[in-house]
């Protein structure tokens, strides 16, 4: 069995500076195990549906020379995966690259858990990636268990070492930023204990100016939001465990969330209250080589108690804040390549209106496929399109490119439906994805609708009112 370091360092030979999903020829076997605390995971409504949201990369299959292998707990719907082999010019030669395979387990645990448990799958995995053009594994997240996947299949990860994987916590977050020279919310990391945190939240209350109202604590490994709390240090005369507290995930109490503080830690923050604050995001990729390039930038679409849980996103982000953002990030992706890590992952930030001029700060950085990862890459591949890094659009077939996405169209008129039904009735009503154009609807998740009434769409535009128009069009049809 070959290392996984070994492994590493030959992928980084074979991609010096160029991005391994770009390839003509290859293998990619796909990994989309949410490998996170089951706790965190289980607070998201249809999660076992959510290693549905890499079948973008079903495209890659354009390329002749290409083939993909897809790993999932259970199997994908055939209309589903047909539905995005839909989007190729020939579905019949891009069915015969693919091989769908599933582990037949539905458990609430990591999908790599499962896959570690059937060498004979795994044998069947590297059968498959025998062939010209090599092969590697793209994770959505990478922990100790995928680096055993990766050396047990003998194939690389396009992904960073578990052991730097504490870089994308919340507390490792703050870190980076502050190498980077990016600024960061005043606040306190690596707290653990309710003490440690409840000592921050009042230091933070006694700061004079700009007085702080309210403090947002993270737990380190939360997962889109959904690992936050809210507390009003108005309402802090006591301990913290009998003061009012906003949980971003209705099943939290104080005993459970303490728990998880000390288990992993947490970082306490102030919470932002001024006019006009909004969180984008910046995508990167840092290729085998160490090479890191900005992706793409969005606007967020975030809801729940406080404006804490990401629901979708916009595309571009506002031209007003984009190119600080973007320099912001290529900063953070210079200390995060020279410390090691490669593959794609995501950089939050606030902007907050200050004196004529926005200011920026680092959010957390999510070192692993994000929220926006799939809108993006259904975008750019479906239209064919590339990114104008100047610009900051998405250019194809001559125009710029706008879209509005959700992993959260959700509906009681949605559950029972079949994915086959739902992508006939977008298609019908003329909302489906026009290839001609190249603006219209994708659609993704589809296997959480019949159990959660829970799906998602990309509305893709010339501009960004042609999205907004397209989505609205969507919803009302589907809810």
């Amino acid at each position: 069995m070959v290392p996984f370091e070994e492994l590493q360092r030959t992928f980084a030979v074979r991609y010096p500076a160029s991005d391994p999903l770009d390839l003509g020829e290859g293998t990619v076997v796909v990994l989309p195990s949410l490998s996170f605390p089951t706790a965190e995971l289980r607070k998201i409504v249809g999660i076992g549906y959510y290693e549905e949201r890499l079948l973008f990369l079903l495209l890659l299959l354009r390329r002749p020379g290409v083939k993909v292998v897809y790993l999932t707990s259970m199997p994908v719907e055939e209309a589903v995966v047909d539905y995005y082999l839909g989007f190729l010019p020939d579905p019949a030669a891009a069915r015969s690259r693919l091989h769908m395979l599933a582990a037949g387990d539905p458990a609430p645990r990591s999908l790599t858990a499962k896959l570690l448990d059937r060498p004979e799958l795994l044998d069947r995995v590297r059968e498959l990636c025998e062939g010209p053009g090599g092969a590697f594994v793209q994770p959505f997240n990478v922990t100790a268990s995928e680096q055993e996947l990766s050396e047990r299949l003998g194939l690389p990860l396009y992904g960073p070492p578990a052991a730097l994987a504490s870089l994308g916590s919340k507390t490792g977050s703050r870190r980076v930023a502050r190498l980077a020279g990016v600024p960061v919310l005043d606040g306190a990391e690596d707290l653990r204990s309710v003490e440690a945190v409840e000592a921050a939240a009042r230091r933070l209350g006694e700061r004079p100016v700009p007085p702080v109202g309210s403090v947002v604590i993270k737990l380190n490994d939360g997962f889109s939001g959904q690992g936050n709390a809210v507390v009003e240090l108005g309402g802090l005369n006591g301990s913290l465990l009998d003061s009012p507290v906003v949980f971003c995930a209705e099943e939290e109490s104080w005993p459970s969330f303490a728990a998880k503080i000390e288990a992993g830690g947490a970082v306490v923050e102030e919470l932002l209250d001024v006019p006009g604050t909004v969180s984008p995001s910046v995508q990167l990729r840092i290729v085998p080589g160490g090479v890191p390039v900005i992706l793409s930038t969005h606007s967020q679409v975030l809801g729940g108690p406080n404006r804490q849980v990401y629901l979708g996103c916009r595309f571009p982000a506002d031209p007003a804040y984009r190119g600080q953002i973007r320099a912001a990030a290529e900063r953070v992706g210079r200390v995060l390549a020279a410390r090691g890590v490669i593959g794609y992952f995501g950089i939050d930030f606030f902007v907050v209106p200050s004196g004529g001029r926005e200011q920026v700060y680092l959010s957390e950085i999510n070192l692993r496929v994000g929220g926006t990862t799939h809108p993006f890459g259904m975008a750019s591949l479906v239209t064919d399109g590339r990114y104008d890094a100047a610009g900051g659009h998405l250019v194809a077939g001559g125009r710029t490119k706008s879209y509005l996405a959700t992993d959260n169209l959700k509906s009681a008129a949605l559950v029972g439906r079949e994915p086959q039904d739902v992508i006939d009735q977008v298609e019908r009503l003329g909302l489906g994805y026009d290839h001609r154009r190249r603006a219209g609807t994708t659609m993704h998740l589809l296997g959480a609708l019949r159990e959660y009434g829970k799906m998602g769409v990309t509305c893709i535009g010339d501009t960004e009112e042609e999205a907004r128009e397209r989505y609205r069009e969507v919803v009302a049809a589907l809810t």
